[in-house]
């Protein structure tokens, strides 16, 4: 009760401070379609209501304040079929609870979550910011194995703002475009937090970074860059974990990617992940229910990946794109074909499909196929 009474009141506090403020947000329904295979004869369907609202509230120059929350409200199939369904969706990562399970029945539930609530200070060379934050690390389009404090899927598709964490922030300008990082991400003990420092800085039209972190399991080196060559962005990360005990292994993750836009019009994208905390045999798969990664040493359940990926724009309304991951190995991979189309300004429809066309004990078997449409009106 305390904490559902401390999460409605922050919102109330935002709501009223946000007033004359930058506010914005959306409204979106998904509906999810799982065809399982072999047996193609019981279909799941899910329905999802989606409203998400950020506020923004800056009356100083020295200080800004940020609070974004995402509402959902779940019914159908995997409500009903899945155990602890509701728990998976309650789950909060973050050192404060701000996630609320408001509603928990046997075909529907409901979950409101703040996934940033931070307050930054200019200072007179740099800034800090403390809360719930989105701290990118990340250069790759992709994968991001510098990305230590918000690992992400691509295969998440329906949450392109991703997820925020509790951290206190402070950034160092050295230069019009160079700066230090330094960034603590506390936990309950000192042992499982993972703080880590980054210098980025650019030379000519390539930006370059640094980073030293230290991570429950990890020590991390690591760095990345983006420039061009020959008309294609080039972008690569590198990250080598040294493990705290034997209980663990020391592994190397890197990236390496290639793309390319043109005019207004399409885009292009190549990409290789190496994981060599991955394996040859993959004895657990990619999971429909629970896309999500925890850490930068599991971008890939494989010790390889492949990327390609193409999007255009036809009459500045449709816009189809093919995205294929792929494990060259095992010989599995997944499709991803989707077409928006821009009814308004404001108000868009989707329709994605996730194709898994691999074989049994492989990175993405033919588990089944997934397919949603989604209707979003943005505010």
């Amino acid at each position: 009760m305390i904490k559902r009474i401390g999460i409605f009141l922050v919102l109330f506090v935002v709501a009223s401070i946000g007033a004359g403020q930058d506010f914005k947000g959306h409204v979106k329904h998904l509906n999810t379609l799982f065809v399982p295979n072999p047996d193609t004869s019981i279909w799941f369907l899910d329905q999802t209501l989606e409203n998400r609202l950020e506020f923004r509230w800056q009356k100083y120059l020295w200080m800004q304040f940020e609070a974004h929350a995402r509402t959902r409200f779940i019914y159908g199939d995997f409500v009903e079929n899945i155990p602890n369904y509701s728990r998976m969706l309650d789950r909060d990562q973050g050192f404060f609870d701000l996630s609320m399970l408001w509603a928990d029945r046997h075909s529907f539930v409901g979950c409101t979550e703040f996934d940033r609530l931070w307050i930054q200070f200019r200072l007179k060379h740099g800034d800090i910011t403390m809360g719930r934050q989105r701290i990118n690390w990340g250069m790759d389009l992709t994968w991001n194995p510098n990305d230590i404090f918000n690992t992400f899927s691509y295969l998440n598709m329906e949450y392109p703002a991703r997820p925020g964490t509790d951290a206190v922030n402070l950034k160092i300008y050295t230069g019009s475009l160079s700066f230090i990082e330094a960034v603590f991400q506390p936990k309950r003990d000192m042992d499982s937090s993972t703080y880590g420092v980054r210098w980025k800085a650019a030379l000519g039209s390539t930006e370059y970074q640094w980073i030293v972190a230290n991570m429950p399991t990890h020590y991390i080196v690591g760095g990345g860059f983006s420039g061009e060559i020959w008309q294609f962005a080039v972008r690569s990360e590198f990250s080598y974990f040294h493990s705290h005990s034997s209980g663990n292994k020391n592994g190397l993750v890197t990236t390496l990617s290639f793309d390319r836009s043109f005019a207004s019009t399409g885009f292009v994208q190549f990409g290789m992940l190496y994981n060599s905390l991955g394996s040859n045999k993959v004895e657990q798969s990619f999971s429909f229910i629970e896309p999500q990664v925890l850490s930068p040493t599991r971008l890939s359940k494989g010790k390889f990946n492949l990327m390609a990926g193409v999007n255009g724009t036809i009459r500045t309304l449709y816009t189809p794109s093919f995205v294929v991951l792929a494990n060259p190995i095992d010989g599995s991979a997944v499709l991803i074909p989707a077409l928006s189309f821009a009814a308004s300004d404001n108000l868009a429809l989707a329709i994605t499909s996730m194709l898994l066309i691999g074989k049994r004990q492989t990175e993405y078997p033919n588990i089944g196929q997934l397919i949603y449409g989604k209707i979003q009106w943005d505010f």
